[in-house]
C-alpha cells in the first residue's frame, strides 16, 4: 500500500494515461471532440492529493461503499479503485457524454470492479438510497453546474452519505491569485458557457472555500480538512519550455514553500464529515426538483 504522495503519483500516472488514451478529447475513440496536448501533471497531482485526503480520513484498509459524482474520463475513479480496492465504487455520469455508452468505457468499469449509472445530475435524483455511501468524491464538477441547480445537486449528494461518512470535494478557487489579476485587468474569471453535451457546460460559476463550507454546514456536514494547491501550470502555455508555463510552475513551487500564499491557490480540496441528519434534506431535495 502507498505510504506517501510520490508513491501515489507513480501508481496513478499510468492509469490516467490509459484513461486519456481511451476516453479523453483527442483519443482514438473521441473523434467528435477536439484534440488536447495539455500536460497530465495537473490531473496526476489532483488525484494524488484527493487520495491522500481519503487515506488520512479513512485509512488504507477501509471497507465500504464509495461514489464518484461525475466520473468523466475516469482520471479519479479508476485510480481510487486501484488504491482503495476494498471500497465498492460506484459512479454517475451524464448519459450524453460521448464515452458513457462505449464498450471500452464499460470494460474499464468491469476491470476495476466499479459500477456506472448514467443520470442527468442536474435534473434527476441520484439512483441510490439514503445513507448509502461511506465516501463520496465530487471533484471538478461544481463549477460546471448552472447556479439554479447547485442546491439540488448538493442536497442529493448529502442525502446518499452515511452518518459519519465523508465527502471529498474540489473545485477551482474563485479567489485565486490568477483570478484576482484577471479582474484587475478587466477580464472575466470564467469563459462564456460552452455547451459540450446536452446539459453539460464549461465553467459557469466558481466558488470560494468559505462558500462551500457554509453550504455544507447547512446540510449537516462539518469541515474536517482543507488543502489549497495550484496545479494549473500544465494548462498554461503551449509547451514545457513556454515562459508562461515556467512562470506558473515557479509560482506553484513558491506556493508550496510559503504557506501565506495558500489562500491564493488555484484549487481548493475539502473533506467534510456528515455529523448530523438534517430533517429538511429530503423535503428540500424534492422541492428543488420542481
Amino acid at each position: 500500500m502507498f505510504t506517501n504522495r510520490d508513491e501515489i503519483e507513480k501508481t496513478v500516472e499510468p492509469i490516467i494515461q490509459t484513461c486519456r488514451k481511451k476516453f479523453a478529447p483527442g483519443s482514438s475513440e473521441t473523434e467528435d471532440s477536439p484534440s488536447t496536448y495539455e500536460s497530465l501533471r495537473p490531473e496526476i497531482r489532483r488525484v494524488s492529493l484527493i487520495a491522500c485526503l481519503a487515506h488520512s480520513v479513512l485509512g488504507s484498509h477501509f471497507i465500504g461503499r464509495g461514489l464518484e459524482v461525475g466520473s468523466g474520463s475516469g482520471y479519479l475513479l479508476f485510480p481510487m479503485a486501484s488504491l482503495f480496492p476494498q471500497i465498492q465504487w460506484y459512479a454517475v455520469e451524464h448519459p450524453d457524454q460521448p464515452y458513457a455508452n462505449r464498450q471500452t468505457y464499460q470494460s474499464m468499469f468491469r476491470a476495476y470492479n466499479c459500477h456506472l449509472a448514467t443520470v442527468d445530475l442536474q435534473r434527476e435524483p441520484l439512483p441510490f438510497p439514503n445513507d448509502h455511501f461511506a465516501i463520496v468524491t465530487f471533484s471538478e464538477v461544481l463549477e460546471h453546474l448552472p447556479t439554479d441547480r447547485v442546491n439540488f445537486v448538493l442536497s442529493e449528494i448529502v442525502r446518499t452519505i452515511q452518518p459519519n461518512g465523508v465527502l471529498i470535494a474540489s473545485s477551482p478557487n474563485q479567489a485565486s491569485l490568477e483570478n484576482r489579476l484577471r479582474l484587475i485587468k478587466g477580464k472575466s474569471i470564467v469563459d462564456m458557457p460552452n455547451e459540450i453535451a446536452k446539459g453539460i457546460f464549461g465553467h459557469v460559476r466558481l466558488y470560494t472555500p468559505s462558500e462551500m463550507q457554509s453550504a455544507m454546514a447547512k446540510r449537516g456536514l462539518s469541515l474536517e480538512r482543507c488543502e489549497m494547491e495550484s496545479n494549473n501550470s500544465g494548462y498554461r502555455g503551449n509547451s514545457e519550455r513556454s515562459w508562461v508555463r515556467r512562470v506558473h510552475r515557479t509560482y506553484e513551487y513558491l506556493e508550496g514553500k510559503l504557506g501565506m500564499l495558500g489562500s491564493f491557490a488555484d484549487t481548493w480540496h475539502m473533506v467534510f464529515r456528515k455529523t448530523t441528519t438534517h430533517p429538511t434534506e429530503a423535503r428540500e431535495s424534492t422541492s428543488l426538483q420542481n
